[in-house]
C-alpha cells in the first residue's frame, strides 16, 4: 500500500518512526487535519492543553490551532495524517460539511458537532476508511478519480462521526498528560478553554461559587502558588514550549494574550530569569520536523482563512500541497 497521497487540495500519509523527541513539536496549518494515532507513546498538545494519547485515537484539528507532539520513547510511533481544505468537497456540499468540522471556537466551548478528539477507535470504521484512501493509487491512476473517491470516503467518515455524536451527545474527554485535582478540575478546564480572557480572581470566584480565599487555598495546596500566579505561570510555560518549537518571540507574546512585547519580555524574564530569546531554538537545532511552521501557505496570503471565519466563508482560496516540502510529522 502506498504511504502517501497528494493533490492540490489534500496531503495524506501514513508514517512510522522509532525516534524519540526532546520537546513538543508545535506548529499550525491553514487547513484542516485529521490525525489518527495507531500506536506509540506520546503526548499531544492541542490549543494549549497537553494530552496523553492512547493508541487508536483520532483528532480533528481546526485551521489555525496550535498543536504538536512529543514522542516519549523509541517504541514504534505509527500514525496517519490527512490535511485538507474545503475545496476537496463538491461545491454544493461544502457549506454543509463545514458545519460539521470543528473550529477553535467549538473546540474551546466543547460544542463541536462531531467529536474532535476520540479515543479507542480500533473497533470503528475510521482506520479502514483511511486505508481505503491510501490504497487509491493502486486502484485508480487518474488524479481526478482519486480525488473523487478520497472526498467521498472522507465525507462518509464525517457524516458517521456526526451521527455517532447525535446518538451520544457527550463523549469521554481525552486523558490529560497530568490529571487535575478533582476539586479544581472545572476551574482548570475553564482556564484552558479561555486562554485569551483577562481573568480575575473575583471572576473565577463568582463563576464557580467558591470564595476567593478558598480558591487560593486550593491552588496553594496543590500547586503551592496563588490563582493568578498559577495562570501567569501556565501562560509563560506554554510560551516557552512555543519558543522551543521555533515560533518568533513577538508572535508568542500575541498568542498567549500579551498586549505588547515589552510586557511579555518583562514577565518572561522575571519568571525564568532570562529573556525569551534564550529559549528560542536555533535554526540548526531542528530535531524532528520543522517545529513551528505555518506550513501549506495559500496561493494568496491575503486570502488566508482562520478558524473563526470558516463558517462564514463561501470559498477558500486555492492551495497547493504539491509545491511545498512537507514534513511527515506535522
Amino acid at each position: 500500500m502506498p504511504m502517501g497521497l497528494v493533490s492540490n487540495v489534500y496531503n495524506f500519509s501514513r508514517h512510522r518512526s522509532n525516534v524519540k523527541t526532546a520537546n513538543l513539536l508545535i506548529h499550525q496549518h491553514d487547513c484542516f487535519e485529521l490525525y489518527y494515532m495507531v500506536s506509540g507513546n506520546m503526548h499531544f498538545i492541542y490549543d494549549g492543553t497537553e494530552y496523553a494519547l492512547s493508541p487508536h485515537t483520532m483528532i480533528l484539528i481546526a485551521p489555525g490551532a496550535l498543536h504538536g507532539i512529543q514522542i516519549l520513547s523509541e517504541e514504534t510511533y505509527d500514525r496517519y495524517t490527512f490535511h485538507f481544505v474545503p475545496q476537496l468537497f463538491p461545491r454544493e456540499r461544502q457549506s454543509m460539511l463545514l458545519r460539521l468540522l470543528p473550529t477553535l471556537k467549538t473546540v474551546r466551548s466543547r460544542s463541536s458537532p462531531i467529536p474532535f478528539f476520540l479515543e479507542h477507535c480500533e473497533h470503528t470504521a475510521i482506520q479502514p476508511a483511511l486505508d481505503s484512501i491510501l490504497n487509491l493509487p493502486n486502484q485508480q491512476s487518474d488524479p481526478d478519480t482519486q480525488r473523487f473517491f478520497a472526498s467521498s470516503i472522507l465525507e462518509g467518515l464525517l457524516v458517521n462521526l456526526y451521527l455517532r455524536q447525535a446518538a451520544r451527545p457527550s463523549f469521554p474527554p481525552p486523558r490529560l498528560a497530568v490529571e487535575d485535582p478533582p476539586e479544581l478540575a472545572p476551574v482548570l478546564d475553564y482556564l484552558r478553554r479561555h486562554p485569551e480572557e483577562r481573568l480575575t480572581l473575583s471572576h473565577l470566584s463568582e463563576r464557580f461559587f467558591v470564595s476567593r480565599s478558598q480558591l487560593n487555598n486550593l491552588f496553594q495546596r496543590y500547586y503551592h502558588t496563588s490563582v493568578m500566579d498559577y495562570i501567569a505561570s501556565q501562560r509563560l510555560s506554554y510560551a516557552r514550549k512555543l519558543l522551543q518549537s521555533g515560533m518568533p518571540a513577538t508572535e508568542v507574546a500575541v498568542t498567549i494574550g500579551y498586549a505588547d512585547y515589552s510586557t511579555f519580555y518583562r514577565a518572561y524574564h522575571h519568571h525564568f530569569g532570562h529573556p525569551p530569546t534564550q529559549d528560542k531554538r536555533s535554526p540548526g537545532d531542528s530535531g524532528m520536523g520543522s517545529g513551528w511552521a505555518q506550513v501549506i501557505p495559500f496561493a494568496d496570503s491575503e486570502d488566508s482563512v482562520r478558524a473563526e471565519i470558516v463558517s462564514e466563508k463561501a470559498e477558500f482560496p486555492d492551495i497547493s500541497f504539491e509545491d511545498n516540502a512537507y514534513d511527515p510529522l506535522e
